[in-house]
């Protein structure tokens, strides 16, 4: 439901039709923002209205005609972007049948009907904060958006300019949000997708520092028909969770990047904010998928040429259509073509890193 809304991200970057484009159609889906009291929240809401009903309830509606052509569109373009085929012509030459079996399946994960987000907040173990409503989720805790904190604001404070968040520490936010995003995979679920704009603290301290990340509505499901109809790709329900946990982090640690590398203009930075994250998460199998997500190209992000041309090696289709299908992942992590390479490479860096420490630790 929250994603990043338009930041001042310096870049040489020429502006495409394609940029423009994309912008318009987040302009006209991205419907209103995080009601925060205190200041102007930078967090954008998708898929529907966060509204008071007759009753005075806090619902997220999602019954407009927008909410649901968002949906929609979510779904197509995540179907590409998540990978759910590598090389689609490979398989369709070596694997026929399974081919069409992934193309029945459909996207890995997208923006849930209610009824979806509701199982979802269940299986997260969030029904004090969530529940399902005739309109579309009540969200049953107000003050949870109307005084907490979005881990998206901590960082874009600078631009918020509000005593509210000018002394809190964006590096300790973030290791209290990794620490959190370890214990929501202890349910044996991923989030569905982790950005900075999908975290909220409900409670800031006298010293600054912030406490009890919560998720906000977890719209972004992943997809059962994948598991049920396509019994080649996860064989194990533990293989599956696993999957899902480093999609998470794959995300969180390549838009935190984004949002470090924004606010302070210095690569180290990026590189001790990649590390925060890895720390305090602290699951070895988790992150060994992450980095082999990251050095096969996923995210699809056509800044970094030379990682995606061979990971996609024989699939010139795959090389053509990444300009265009990559907007997906520009929108979400509001990224620009000029640093994604070296993005990625600090990503691997920072899970080689981790492991090399995790390896070391174990032979000693």
């Amino acid at each position: 439901m929250f994603k990043e809304t338009g930041q001042n991200f310096e870049s040489q970057t020429k502006h495409s039709s394609i940029d423009s484009v994309r912008e318009k159609v987040a302009g006209i889906v991205n419907e209103s923002r995080m009601p925060a009291k205190d200041y102007e929240s930078t967090v954008g809401i998708y898929g529907g209205q966060i509204k008071y009903n007759k009753e005075g309830k806090m619902v997220f509606d999602m019954q407009g005609i927008v909410s649901k052509a968002d949906r929609f569109g979510d779904a197509v373009l995540r179907t590409y972007d998540e990978h759910t085929m590598r090389q689609p012509l490979e398989m369709l030459k070596k694997h026929p049948k399974l081919f069409f079996a992934f193309i029945k399946a459909g996207t890995k994960r997208y923006r849930g009907s209610p009824e979806e987000i509701s199982e979802h907040i269940n299986e997260l173990g969030l029904g004090k904060y969530y529940g399902l409503h005739a309109d579309g989720i009540e969200i049953k805790k107000p003050e949870l958006f109307t005084d907490g904190i979005a881990l998206q604001d901590i960082y874009r404070a600078d631009e918020i300019a509000s005593e509210k968040l000018n002394d809190i520490d964006r590096f300790q936010a973030l290791a209290s949000a990794s620490q959190y995003a370890r214990q929501v995979h202890k349910t044996g679920h991923g989030a569905g997708e982790l950005l900075s704009s999908d975290i909220i603290f409900e409670h800031k301290n006298e010293d600054g520092t912030v406490e009890n990340p919560v998720l906000n509505i977890p719209d972004i499901v992943y997809n059962k028909d994948i598991k049920q109809k396509v019994e080649t790709y996860q064989q194990d329900d533990e293989a599956m969770a696993r999957d899902q946990k480093a999609t998470d982090m794959l995300d969180f640690m390549f838009q935190i990047g984004v949002e470090e590398l924004r606010r302070s203009e210095d690569w180290s930075q990026v590189e001790r904010a990649l590390e925060t994250i890895i720390e305090n998460y602290d699951d070895k199998d988790v992150i060994e998928w992450v980095r082999s997500f990251s050095k096969r190209g996923r995210l699809t992000l056509v800044g970094d040429k030379e990682v995606l041309d061979e990971a996609k090696k024989g699939d010139a289709m795959a090389q053509k259509t990444d300009k265009v299908l990559s907007q997906h992942n520009k929108a979400r992590l509001n990224t620009q073509t000029d640093i994604e390479g070296k993005l990625r490479q600090a990503v691997i860096a920072a899970c080689d890193k981790y492991l090399d420490q995790e390896n070391n630790k174990s032979s000693s």
